[in-house]
């Protein structure tokens, strides 16, 4: 009982802080560290049960509708197209969103503050990169799965002199998403196809060179991670590779996505995501882990076979 109330009080300790936030119209750059180790807090409360879930709808209460119908933190818990991370938020992270109310900035400044936000825009840069290294004057069959907002894929063409050296087939089960991205990438719709569908119901007699997912596999429990990872299997060509993206389990933002957003993913090691490789029948020499420089977001790397050529576009080597 004395562990209860000590919880409890800590609780409401940190309620208090948030409000006084709230008040203040969000916290300054300099209170960044403080909020960040109270909702690190709260959150281990909370995931240690010593507390009735009651607190939840505190948390959410502290924020008024009009500050959820206006800032980053309110669309993420919001979800307006029914899904966490769906291709607006992810382009509002690329892109630096803030809110256009004056009052609510501090808020969308803290958002875009975390680790977690920066690890996003690393893995835009990754693909860039990888897509870049991987051309290196041949002709790529991409494949890119739950493309979302194609933000990516839209400035990748942009660095591109000859854009027919890169075919994208983006499949994508928002069509709304699908309608975003056609439209961000309307100067290079020659050299993409969009086709919604679920990827698990999607079938091609083509076969791809590089296939990409970003932001998929952390939504999926390990069955279906092994389940559609066997599905991308027969849609690669021989020499081909698949690069899966997978936020880590030292991700710094866990607590205030999850907490604040209802945002939840399922967190991996490198050693996890290779053993699911594994159960779904690749080869361990042909299975690698890179990262993007927080070391926050993952990419699962899986060669079809172990051909030198393919082995030459490994990893991406950043500088600062």
């Amino acid at each position: 009982m004395e562990k209860t109330s000590r919880a409890e009080h800590t609780v409401e300790k940190i309620l208090n802080y948030l409000k006084v936030l709230v008040d203040n119209g969000g916290p300054e750059e300099s209170e960044y560290a403080q909020l960040d180790t109270a909702t690190q807090t709260l959150y281990e409360v909370f995931q240690e049960g010593k507390i009735n879930d009651n607190y939840s709808s505190e948390i959410n209460n502290l924020f008024s509708e009009a500050f959820l119908e206006n800032t980053l933190h309110g669309w993420s818990l919001k979800k307006p197209f029914g899904y966490s991370g769906d291709f607006k938020m992810i382009d509002y992270i690329y892109t630096y969103q803030h809110s256009n109310k004056k009052e609510f900035i501090k808020w969308d400044k803290y958002y875009h503050y975390h680790q977690s936000s920066k690890a996003v825009r690393n893995r835009k840069e990754y693909f860039k990169k990888t897509m870049l290294g991987q051309i290196n004057g041949r002709k790529i069959h991409l494949l890119n799965v739950a493309s979302g907002p194609a933000r990516d894929l839209k400035e990748c063409y942009d660095l591109l002199e000859d854009k027919a050296k890169l075919i994208t087939t983006c499949v994508e089960l928002d069509m709304h998403a699908i309608e975003f991205a056609k439209d961000l990438c309307r100067d290079n719709l020659g050299f993409i196809e969009f086709i919604n569908k679920n990827i698990i119901r999607f079938n091609t007699a083509k076969r791809f060179d590089i296939i990409w997912s970003a932001g998929l596999f952390d939504y999926f429990k390990d069955r279906t991670f092994i389940l559609v990872l066997k599905k991308l299997k027969c849609l690669l060509n021989p020499t081909g590779e698949i690069i899966i993206g997978n936020f880590c389990k030292s991700n710094p933002g866990q607590a205030y996505m999850e907490l604040f957003c209802n945002w939840f993913l399922f967190h991996r090691t490198e050693q996890e995501l290779k053993e699911l490789a594994l159960c779904a029948g690749f080869k361990e020499e042909n299975i690698s882990v890179d990262k993007e420089p927080l070391g926050i977001n993952l990419f699962l790397r899986i060669r079809n076979n172990s051909n030198d050529n393919m082995r030459s576009h490994g990893k991406i080597h950043w500088t600062n």
